[in-house]
């Protein structure tokens, strides 16, 4: 690493930094929280994409691509695709629900078609998924530490996740979406624009050859199972998945969200084919490599000149960074909203919950450090924890659309399909969601029909919605 690259690395990060804790100084709870409703499309679309390009899209995949080449990068972008078309869709009837009930969290909705008991519950399982979520992110930015400083793993996890962790307590979501156009174009520039033209060029297209044919097997990951339920189960992922529903919330008018979800799919489906690309020559050109998880970095910095090797570990760092500012304040926004003033102070003023946001963000960020110290891997975290929201899904989709749902059912569908996924990870740990959601879906149907409507549940939480169009300047 010379002087040039540290020189850019620094500037790059403190200039980020500053511009992201100026914007959130000034910020008010609901801004912290989730930008006070008004995000227009633009913000909406880069900062989808920039929280969804983290260490899952990038080094994960590539991690899979050096072991096992195309196959999770594939079946990643088939179903990202299927889920974002599918959050598309719904995208109008959730920003209308956030509007009009005041929803910043998933936990919302359960508080309000069920009840606080399933608010709970799903405020717990988010915390444990997005502990894992994020946990996986600094991994992927101590591995850039440890091959940019040379310390060890656990020192490089401290410097990245005490520096992220301060970061966002001060940044909040309104810095988030602020800086993710930044990152985004940075991105695009660094694996797209150079990257993969000097890859190429000096190993050549042809060296693809030289690896064995099952890296060009779709189903070489997990089977032919694991490629179909990804694909299937993609939609579920993404319609539970929480930071989706914020950004709708967030976003100036359900019309845009539908359509900077439409844009943000084809955009993060060559993320994921890349990074997958760049796994299979990192193999070619580091057969025998030790970590996994550093795949794309040693590649970066074996063909990459200095100052340019700079600006793409930047890059990267930036945009690891905005994706744990987003995991973070998911667990954050949970604790506060879900917990502390649902439970503990509901007549809380403004400035107690700003305050209780950052306390909160403080909490998830290093419960999530200490989660990246015991599992440092960056596919197990990822995976793992994805499919963990699957259970999730049996009681949103029969919130949405089946008036004959319950609030009982709702509880014990949740808890019983994650302690059947839970129980099956030791056996099956690629394929535990599926037992996991089967259960959940068998539990949820079973319990609704066998169960009456507590006195506080809302079946009628949906206006119909008006027609949409395209927002200007699409």
């Amino acid at each position: 690493m010379t002087s040039l690259d540290m020189a850019i690395i620094c500037a790059y990060l403190v200039g980020l930094f500053v511009f992201a804790i100026s914007i959130g100084i000034r910020e008010t709870s609901e801004d912290f929280l989730i930008l006070s409703r008004r995000a227009p499309f633009v913000l909406v679309l880069f900062s989808i994409v920039s929280s969804w390009v983290g260490v899952g899209t990038t080094v994960a995949t590539a991690a899979s691509g050096y072991d096992t080449g195309l196959s999770l990068g594939v079946t990643a972008a088939a179903g990202g695709l299927v889920g974002v078309a599918v959050a598309a869709i719904m995208a109008p009837r959730l920003k209308m629900f956030g509007d009009r009930f005041g929803a910043h969290t998933l936990g919302d909705f359960f508080a309000v078609r069920y009840s606080r008991a399933n608010q709970a519950l799903v405020g717990g399982l988010i915390l444990i998924i997005y502990s894992l979520l994020t946990a996986a992110q600094f991994v992927g930015l101590a591995a850039i530490g440890e091959i940019w400083t040379g310390v060890g793993l656990r020192a490089a996890l401290i410097f990245a996740a005490v520096s992220t962790i301060l970061y966002t307590a001060f940044a909040g979501i309104k810095s988030d979406f602020y800086t993710d156009i930044i990152h985004f174009w940075v991105m695009v520039l660094v694996m797209f624009g150079v990257l993969l033209p000097v890859v190429l060029r000096a190993s050549g297209p042809s060296a693809l050859r030289s690896l064995p044919a099952s890296y060009f097997d779709v189903f070489a990951y997990g089977g032919v199972q694991f490629f179909v339920a990804g694909i299937i189960f993609g939609a579920g992922v993404v319609f539970v998945t929480m930071e989706i529903w914020q950004r709708i919330y967030a976003s100036a008018s359900g019309g845009g969200a539908r359509w900077a979800l439409v844009g943000s799919g084809g955009i993060i489906i060559c993320f994921y084919l890349l990074s997958a690309f760049l796994g299979m020559l990192t193999k070619i050109a580091e057969p025998h490599l030790a970590d996994r998880n550093q795949a794309l970095f040693v590649l970066m910095k074996k063909f990459l000149p200095p100052g340019i090797l700079g600006l793409s570990l930047a890059a990267f760092m930036a945009a690891f960074i905005s994706s744990v500012n987003t995991m973070i304040m998911v667990s954050s926004a949970t604790l506060t909203k879900d917990f502390y003033k649902r439970r503990f102070r509901t007549n809380a003023t403004e400035r107690e919950v700003l305050t209780a946001g950052r306390v909160s963000t403080l909490i998830a960020g290093f419960v999530a450090y200490g989660l990246a110290m015991a599992v440092p891997d960056i596919v197990t975290l990822s995976i793992n924890a994805l499919f963990m929201l699957l259970v999730l899904l049996p009681a949103v989709v029969g919130g949405f659309f089946w008036k004959r749902a319950t609030a009982k059912a709702s509880l014990l569908s949740i808890a019983c399909g994650f302690c059947a996924m839970i129980l099956c990870l030791p056996i099956a740990p690629k394929t535990a969601f599926v037992a996991g959601l089967v259960v959940s879906i068998l539990v949820f149907v079973g319990g609704s029909l066998f169960s009456a409507h507590d006195a506080g549940e809302n079946l009628n939480i949906w206006p119909v919605p008006e027609g949409l169009s395209a927002p200007k300047g699409t």
